[in-house]
């Protein structure tokens, strides 16, 4: 595990594209914080719903 951390690997977060390094291995976080999640979820969800109708 410790050849994942030496390696820095980063992922962009899908709402800002600001990099974000990443410490888990399994479960990568794609936000840099709640706010951006919920923001991506809401749109989402309004998209989807106009897309409906």
């Amino acid at each position: 595990m410790g050849d994942f951390a030496s390696r820095g690997r980063t992922v962009l977060c899908t709402w800002c594209n600001r990099q974000l390094p990443q410490e888990r291995r399994w479960f990568p976080s794609q936000y840099c914080n709640r706010r951006h999640k919920w923001r991506h979820r809401l749109t989402e969800m309004f998209g989807s719903l106009l897309d409906s109708v």
